[in-house]
């Protein structure tokens, strides 16, 4: 479900005067009128869209990330990616659309406890192939009913010939968004406040420079990012292996945010037996936004599983995202998650704070 749409004014706003006209001698017959324009722009990246782009349908795509299925179908078109851990110290990616739908997403893959916390403040529509039974159940009392899920078996969720399962799900979207029932409701993103409205990339954030940055989820998961000044961009590695899309071509995004979360027991076990975490996304705590080869510190909060993320800096004021594609790596840094800055790693000071009002079911045993 989309949240209420909000209105804000930034610096880079672009506005345009539009004043009666006077007598021709200029003694001022009449009053001057002005009326403020603010350019359409898109939910999730800010940039400038058609005058419904805040009212087209967003779509959260659950996506598989391992070394058997990349390069991936369709990522290089997502306005909004996040990065979580899963079982087994890997990790899987909700992928977010909406200025770009492309025709196909894949492989889709299962649905966690975190996603609901992802699409509850934006989604039209959430994909997902399944989940363990606690999970489904928490999907079912928490996401919003205005929010269409797809799951195996619904138009245009397809397996592929040749290709082993579980990975062998793919997403038609065309199929997919004929058969939902189509909402016009705005959005004003995930995070508050909205990105800017100026049709052109916003200012460099002021912070420090910043070229590589390292991310361990754990052994298994250590995506690699690499400030690229020509096309400013941060590509993305496995480690020392390129990330590709599936052309060929280097995947990169403009922005780059790193929140640190809490990581909980799921309360169940995986397919083999082993120990499942939950990524708890409501509460506060620090995060970075690297943006322009630069890193600002910031403050994350978000009360419940269904508000919007609030950002502000390190004065308590409010922060506005830059403009265009985001990554966000939601880092549990209590328990295995770590990252550095051209090699240095960043310290831990302040663990991340719990919602003060948990949602249903948030509060599980460690």
């Amino acid at each position: 479900m989309k949240s209420a749409p909000r209105i804000f004014i930034f610096g880079l706003v672009a506005m345009f005067a539009l004043s009666s006209c006077g007598s021709n001698d200029g003694a001022g017959s009449g009053s001057d009128n002005a009326e403020v324009v603010t350019p359409a722009f898109w939910s999730l990246t800010g940039l400038a869209g058609p005058d419904d782009a805040q009212r087209k349908p967003i779509v959260v795509v659950k996506v598989e990330n391992n070394s058997l299925v990349r390069p991936q179908t369709g990522l290089e078109s997502a306005d909004l990616i996040f990065e979580e851990l899963v079982e087994g110290g890997a990790s899987r990616f909700a992928a977010v659309f909406q200025s770009n739908i492309p025709d196909e997403v894949g492989p889709v893959r299962s649905v966690r406890h975190v996603d609901v916390s992802l699409a509850s403040p934006i989604a039209d529509v959430f994909v997902f192939s399944g989940g363990a039974k606690k999970t489904t159940k928490y999907v079912g009392l928490e996401l919003p009913a205005a929010i269409s899920k797809v799951n195996e078996g619904f138009p245009g969720m397809n397996r592929k010939s040749g290709i082993s399962a579980p990975n062998n799900l793919f997403l038609d979207t065309k199929q997919m968004l004929a058969a939902v029932t189509q909402s016009d409701t705005p959005s004003s993103g995930f995070f508050i406040p909205a990105p800017s409205s100026s049709a052109t990339a916003g200012p460099a954030p002021v912070g420090k420079a910043v070229s590589t940055v390292e991310v361990a989820f754990s052994t298994l998961a250590e995506p690699n990012w690499k400030w690229n000044a020509t096309d400013k961009l941060w590509m993305r590695s496995e480690g020392t292996k390129p990330f590709t899309n599936k052309d060929g071509s280097l995947f990169g995004t403009n922005n780059l945010v790193i929140i640190e979360i809490r990581e909980v027991d799921a309360g169940y076990k995986g397919s083999t037996g082993g120990y499942v975490p939950r990524s708890v996304t409501s509460g506060s705590g620090r995060a970075w936004v690297l943006s322009n080869g630069k890193a600002v510190e910031v403050k994350w909060n978000k009360p419940t599983v269904a508000s919007q993320m609030e950002l502000s800096d390190t004065n308590g004021n409010p922060f506005t995202m830059p403009t265009g594609r985001t990554w966000v790596e939601l880092l549990p840094v209590e328990t295995t998650g770590k990252y550095g800055f051209d090699g240095v790693a960043v310290p831990i000071v302040n663990p991340p704070q719990p919602a003060a009002v948990p949602e249903r079911d948030e509060i599980v045993t460690p």
